[in-house]
């Protein structure tokens, strides 16, 4: 992008950035499919118990489910697009090397953090498997499988990052700064 300092995630060329480029318009694809139906199971649910005095049980779990979903996997495309809430205030000040040598370091923390939350998102769906949702009966595992898709496609996004912004650029963060 000419005239910003901000460098996109899809600058540099290669199959790690055809890669990246491919997962971000999934991503957006997906989540705007989510929204769009959300949307509209709301605006029925709205019109069902204001318009015909009957809410409507299914509409309300559907919505709650697609939240939970859209959180999970817009996280991703957050990461992706270096979007998560960051204070840099001592990074700022640290020479370059030392500054990636940190960046590497958090995201190694990162990994490990989604790993357990792929491990123990398994683990939840597994045991509420049999569990039925009230309104729509269907397994309590579809609901808990988002927390390790997102996990999952959070740690593909961050590895992708990471491999992106390898030497000389390692000292870039996923915003693209130095």
């Amino acid at each position: 992008m000419e005239g910003t300092t901000k460098q996109t995630f899809s600058d540099n060329h290669g199959a790690v950035a055809t890669t990246a480029l491919f997962i971000r318009y999934l991503l957006d694809i997906v989540l705007g499919s989510m929204m769009f139906v959300m949307c509209v199971v709301m605006a029925w649910q709205v019109f069902a118990r204001y318009v015909l005095g009957d809410a409507s049980s299914w509409s309300a779990e559907v919505a709650r489910s697609l939240m939970v979903w859209m959180a999970m996997v817009g996280s991703a495309a957050v990461i992706q697009r270096g979007g998560h809430v960051t204070v840099t205030v001592l990074l700022d000040r640290l020479p370059l090397t030392i500054k990636g040598g940190i960046l590497v370091i958090r995201d190694l923390i990162m990994l490990i953090i989604l790993g357990v939350m792929f491990f123990y998102g398994l683990s939840f769906a597994e045991m509420n498997a049999i569990q039925l949702s009230a309104a729509l009966e269907i397994s309590m595992a579809w609901i808990y499988a988002s927390l390790w898709v997102g996990s999952a496609l959070m740690a593909v996004v961050l590895v992708l990052i990471r491999l992106e912004r390898r030497a000389p650029d390692w000292t870039r963060d996923a915003d693209g700064f130095e």
